[in-house]
């Protein structure tokens, strides 16, 4: 015997859709701390929590992995999850969604590109530059998705779990192996 999947109600309310609460500190430290891969898990959540509460059929995972093509509508749901919330128009962060989305491609432009000397090292601030302008633009929705929540300081998901301290041992070795090549550069000295 087979289970029978009933279709969705159609109604002229809402879906309460839901997205994923992080604390600023946990933010910024996975953003950082990881070189920027957090960001892969905070689009994955956020529409892994869209799917689970509007029961819309997509896929949390291409979502994240193809972020710059998502990116405008998932900011676009957290203006439109705030004001149901309390009844007022955010402050518009669709702007952020486009910086995102600019500088990810800039970004990945500026990663494909070599050089030595001057060009190489002006190549890695700039990743670090690209790097910081992304996890703002993403923690400028995150803010609001904690205020739409009522929890404006994220306390909900403020713990650092084992799989956060395992991921951020793994990004300070990568630090560790980002900023040894910096300072080759900076000191023309390659090994």
């Amino acid at each position: 015997m087979s289970e029978e999947v009933l279709p969705r109600l159609n109604t002229d309310e809402p879906a309460q859709m839901q997205f994923y609460i992080v604390s600023a500190k946990k933010f910024w430290t996975l953003s950082l701390m990881t070189l920027g891969i957090y960001a892969l898990y905070w689009f994955y959540k956020h529409w892994s929590e869209y799917k689970k509460s509007t029961g819309e059929d997509i896929w949390p995972v291409p979502r994240a992995i193809f972020s710059i093509f998502f990116t405008h509508s998932l900011f676009s749901f957290i203006e439109v999850k705030y004001e149901q919330e309390n009844g007022e128009k955010p402050i518009r962060i669709i702007h952020y969604a486009t910086a995102f989305v600019i500088v990810t491609i800039v970004g990945g432009m500026i990663n494909t590109k070599s050089g030595t000397g001057q060009v190489a090292l002006y190549i890695e601030l700039a990743w670090y530059l690209t790097l910081v302008i992304t996890s703002f633009c993403c923690f400028k929705a995150q803010m609001l998705v904690n205020k739409a929540n009522n929890d404006p300081s994220g306390s909900a998901n403020s713990s650092f779990t084992l799989i956060n301290y395992v991921f951020i041992f793994i990004g300070v070795a990568l630090w560790y192996l980002v900023l040894l090549g910096t300072y080759t550069l900076l000191t023309d000295q390659y090994l």
